[in-house]
């Protein structure tokens, strides 16, 4: 696995996060020039000025850094496909935004902001992996927790399934620096739609976790072709019912907090892991939720990652439906919708039984994932940067 950080400074997110403070971590700044000593290393430090950061990759090939500061200045732009190391100074500006390019398009890339002075930068990406065949592929860093702190970015991903992944996608994912593949489909799944294809030496990890019987539910509403069977089977609420119920399950089944809790263990452990299930909107919008909170993510910011599926598999979901209604196997395929995007009442419904069955969230680590107080520390410092 890659070193993601410094020892000086997962050290001070240790003593920030025991100690319940900051710690201001003072450390070299990225030269502009080649090397492997720590010098190049872009370890946050100093008094930080830069409030918030975003990246947009542009149609033409640019992308567009954009960011917000405590008082103007001149900001160096760095960019990287490394989001530990930056070394090459892309631009600078007194403004709150830079348009870059010449940057290879068919690598992820990081951008590292930073004032001139003793401040620390920040850095930022795009959210999307930018995967022709997962829409919905996207890092989890770049949120803000309630501490002050802010997820890295370049450690942890989340998707809808690759078993469609081009040779670009394979080449994309390549540079993420992936150590573990974690596939919650079933076996059924997975022989329908295939097997993840990913960069060589990343390791599989197969933790099936079922549907609960909803895609049985769905074959015999499609494959009726009867809009009464259908609206009987789906409408007037019973496929959001059928959801919120596999929500419950994702808190209740033991063996399902076995699979969710080994990925929270990989990532504590240092790897960088990407997961998976076939949409990328449920099992994986739950994965990504417990992660999230238990970084100390704020609930507002938890729903928006969460929401954004809908946006991600609009175009593939209506899609879907058109072709459903072409093909004369519905009349209404909004029917379909519960199944199609998400709804908050999902995961309202996970956090609600988080609530019933262990009291609190932090209960629900320590005795439904049995994730022990160290793990979580461990986690923290692993994902967590000033």
């Amino acid at each position: 696995m890659r070193i993601r950080t410094t020892r000086l400074a997962t050290i001070a997110v240790t003593a920030a996060l025991t100690l319940g403070g900051s710690v201001a971590v003072t450390s070299a700044r990225a030269s502009t020039g080649t090397g492997n000593s720590d010098a190049n290393v872009s370890a946050r430090g100093g008094l930080g000025i830069v409030t918030s950061a975003s990246a947009t990759a542009n149609a033409d090939g640019t992308y567009t850094v954009t960011w917000t500061d405590r008082w103007p200045g001149p900001m160096h732009v760095y960019a990287s496909t490394d989001v530990d190391r930056f070394t090459s100074l892309v631009g600078t500006t007194n403004g709150n935004s830079l348009t870059v390019s010449g940057l290879d398009p068919a690598k992820r890339w990081y951008f590292d902001i930073t004032p001139t002075g003793p401040f620390v930068g920040m850095v930022t990406a795009p959210r999307s992996l930018g995967l022709q065949s997962a829409p919905n592929a996207r890092d989890i860093g770049g949120y803000r927790t309630s501490r002050g702190l802010t997820v890295k970015y370049g450690q942890v991903f989340r998707t809808d399934a690759l078993g469609k992944a081009t040779d670009a996608d394979v080449a994309r994912l390549a540079s993420l620096g992936l150590d573990v593949s974690a596939d919650f489909r079933t076996d059924t799944e997975i022989a329908a739609n295939g097997v993840n294809k990913l960069p060589a030496g990343t390791v599989v990890e197969n933790l099936p976790i079922a549907d609960g019987n909803l895609t049985n539910i769905t074959n015999a509403a499609v494959g009726s072709r009867d809009p009464i069977k259908q609206q009987e089977l789906l409408g007037n609420g019973k496929a959001a019912a059928a959801l919120e119920n596999i929500y419950r399950g994702f808190v209740d089944d033991p063996a399902q907090r076995a699979q969710f809790a080994t990925v929270l263990r990989d990532i504590a452990e240092g790897k960088s892991v990407i997961y998976n299930c076939t949409a990328g909107k449920d099992r994986t919008g739950w994965m990504t939720a417990v992660v999230l909170k238990a970084l100390g993510v704020d609930d507002a910011t938890v729903y928006g990652d969460y929401l954004a599926s809908n946006d991600n598999l609009r175009a593939r979901n209506e899609g879907t439906k058109a072709g459903l209604k072409a093909a004369g196997l519905m009349q209404d395929p909004t029917l379909m919708d519960p199944l199609l995007y998400v709804q908050k009442s999902y995961l309202d419904t996970a956090f609600a039984q988080v609530q019933k069955k262990y009291g609190s969230f932090d209960d629900y680590l320590r005795k439904g994932l049995n994730i022990d107080p160290i793990t979580e520390l461990k986690l923290r410092a692993r994902l967590l940067a000033f």
